[in-house]
């Protein structure tokens, strides 16, 4: 994980899309914001992904049981391997309603984070920037939160404790997306917020990966 020692005393360019380049930023005016595809609620899209595994677990689980309810019965009542086939699926209805459990626990456990995250961006819009999230993206996926200084679109992703490469990656597909959105009018700047860290902001792979408690303070001073 990122050093707490670590500073912004990098170039200012840093973090912007490879490739891409934008004029000097304005000093004033409202930013401009393209209609997108967001719910404005942080963490929507992670949260319906835990209540449908909580539903197909339950859905399994119950499943399981009546077979291996059958499968007992059936078994008290016929000799031979009459109750093996349904024992074995409900056997293995049980343990794929165990593996959709712990699916469902994940993204609940990262939608809360990303709520956590979101609720620190709302005190921008009180500056004029405008803040949205869970973005849909055209072509599917999506983006945890977009954040548009008069200037600077800050492209965000949430994690819980750390970033791993693919994370790094996922950041920059993202930005890249925003960029070819918002035209060359704009500089993107591609974050990765991790919410139980307490980092100074680092970059890594063209990424700032900051600790939640400096990303607003890390904003207003890139923005």
């Amino acid at each position: 994980m990122p050093s707490k020692r670590s500073t912004l005393s990098a170039e200012p360019r840093l973090g912007v899309v490879p490739g891409w380049t934008s004029p000097a930023r304005p000093s004033c005016g409202a930013p401009t914001f393209r209609p997108m595809k967001t719910v404005a609620i942080a963490g929507h899209s992670v949260r319906q992904s835990a209540r449908r595994h909580y539903e197909h677990a339950g859905t399994l689980a119950l499943s399981g049981a009546a077979l291996l309810t059958g499968a007992v019965l059936i078994g008290a009542d016929a000799a031979g391997g009459v109750a093996a086939l349904p024992c074995a699926i409900g056997i293995l209805a049980a343990l794929e309603a165990r593996r959709q459990l712990r699916l469902a626990r994940r993204f609940t456990v990262g939608a809360t984070s990303e709520e956590r995250v979101g609720s620190r961006l709302w005190a921008l819009e009180e500056r004029g920037w405008l803040v949205a999230q869970d973005v849909t993206k055209d072509g599917g996926g999506n983006v945890d939160h977009l954040v548009q200084s008069p200037a600077v679109t800050f492209v965000i992703e949430t994690k819980t404790s750390h970033a791993r490469e693919r994370d790094l990656e996922q950041s920059r597909r993202h930005a890249r997306w925003a960029a070819a959105t918002y035209g060359p009018g704009r500089e993107v700047v591609s974050v990765i917020c991790v919410q139980r860290s307490g980092d100074h902001p680092r970059l890594l792979g063209g990424v700032y990966v900051i600790g939640a408690p400096h990303l607003v303070g890390f904003l207003l001073d890139r923005g």
